[in-house]
């Protein structure tokens, strides 16, 4: 039997750091799946900022005062001696109108413990003609020269993650996130994508040129493949002096004109060449010619899918000496060819802040170097999180279960919609993280509001 008073048990604060509790009944001492029992008091104004819980029911009862709760963006109004249920994975905001009085039990449900946490993955390497040894050497693999690609996390059915961490250790990632898609995608994401990645984030090396590609949209490669198009963007990690790459036209050209450039081998002085250094961004649309070319390291953010449309090579042959497959056909009908003033994107770059790099309607991308613990709250986008660590290792530590990994440089991982509250810490002086994401939230004032204060 245990039996305390209220006033002898002292405050601590709560989770989220806002209001405080006293906890009558702990995990270790209840027995059962209660997870805690406590009183929490919050002072006018004060807000739980929004969170989910993957493997946690809670009840609140109202003891005192008034409370805002929100369901899943759904608002009640809740006043003294109302019980308000919330289920695992359900996202949740408490908002003191007045100084208020909550109740809390929490229970854990052990079926779904464990099972929602930052997926690390196995090395997926791609070696390729025009790969180099750099990408190895900076991931801290064993020596390995010609590899082009390193697929950090993939759901592309040829070549799927594996996951490297946790209880599905071993499995591949679509397995995983077919088992339980809207934790893992988050729901709006999981059904727009009938429960499938929609990223793919690459880290590109390239001793020589890569071949001059385009990708078609969604519409055409839907048509032509039934696969999704691919539109990607690259943050350029390394370059070597003089290093450069292709994106877009400098000189409109007709179709006519285009296949006639091809055929003769001097396409690639219609194209736009730029000259990069590390933290150079490029945004490549579906129908945009490019290329990275020698001596670059990159990371890559882009739709998932395989489909390439080969332009134009250089005239080398592959690794079985045979000239590789130009798609010259299907290249014309997926190319823009209209010139842009400008190619490379623009963006903010502010130490211990995150900086929006890319915001498009296929994923959204930011870029944020700390000195110190940040704490990133994204629960509102409803999406999964892919996080890429550029420079120097970090822990990840999720906020709603406490798990924690450590992200060495050179590594990504992916954090599941359900759990996307969490403190990134670098573990030496400084890290740089990229992070992408779908962002489904409307453009209202209410929700440009929203996504102000959840960065």
């Amino acid at each position: 039997m245990i039996k305390r008073s209220l006033l002898d048990i002292t405050p601590i604060s709560t989770s989220h750091n806002v209001g405080q509790k006293r906890v009558l009944l702990s995990a270790t001492e209840s027995g059962c799946d209660i997870k805690q029992i406590a009183i929490t008091d919050l002072k006018a104004g004060e807000i739980a900022s929004v969170h989910i819980h993957p493997d946690l029911q809670e009840g609140f009862y109202v003891l005192s005062g008034d409370l805002d709760v929100t369901l899943d963006e759904e608002l009640h109004h809740c006043h003294q001696d109302d019980f308000v249920y919330v289920e695992s994975c359900t996202s949740h905001e408490l908002h003191a109108i007045t100084d208020v009085r909550v109740m809390t039990i929490g229970c854990q449900i052990e079926t779904k413990a464990n099972k929602i946490y930052p997926f690390l993955f196995l090395p997926n390497l791609h070696p390729v003609i025009w790969g180099g040894d750099m990408l190895t050497s900076w991931k801290g693999l064993d020596h390995q020269s010609g590899i082009g690609e390193s697929w950090e996390v993939s759901a592309v059915e040829s070549s799927p993650s594996v996951i490297a961490n946790g209880v599905w250790k071993g499995n591949e990632l679509p397995e995983v996130i077919a088992k339980m898609p809207e934790e893992i995608l988050g729901r709006q994401v999981a059904r727009e994508y009938k429960n499938k990645l929609p990223l793919l984030v690459k880290f590109i090396d390239a001793k020589s040129d890569l071949s001059i590609q385009v990708h078609p949209d969604d519409k055409m490669a839907r048509r032509e493949h039934g696969k999704m198009g691919k539109t990607e963007m690259w943050y350029v990690l390394d370059a070597k002096p003089g290093a450069c790459l292709y994106a877009g036209f400098k000189e409109e050209l007709s179709p006519e004109e285009y296949k006639k450039k091809v055929a003769e081998g001097t396409i690639c002085e219609s194209l736009a060449r730029h000259e990069v250094k590390a933290g150079d961004v490029f945004y490549i649309p579906a129908g945009r010619v490019h290329a990275i070319c020698s001596g670059i390291l990159l990371a890559e953010v882009q739709q998932s899918s395989d489909v390439t449309y080969r332009i134009f090579d250089y005239n080398r042959l592959g690794a079985d000496g045979k000239p590789r497959e130009l798609h010259t056909a299907l290249a014309s009908k997926a190319l823009n060819f209209k010139v842009e003033e400008e190619y490379k994107t623009k963006y903010a770059s502010v130490e211990n802040q995150s900086n929006l790099v890319i915001d498009s309607p296929f994923f959204s991308v930011r870029v944020t170097e700390l000195t110190g613990s940040f704490h990133r709250n994204l629960i509102k986008y409803d999406s999964f999180i892919i996080s890429m660590c550029l420079k120097g290792d970090c822990k990840i530590k999720i906020r709603s279960t406490q798990d924690e990994i450590v992200l060495k440089e050179g590594n990504s991982c992916l954090i599941p919609a359900a759990i996307a509250d969490y403190d990134v810490i670098p573990l030496g002086e400084k890290t740089k993280i990229l992070d992408a994401y779908i962002d489904r939230m409307d453009r209202s004032l209410t929700g440009m509001m929203t996504r102000l204060f959840h960065l």
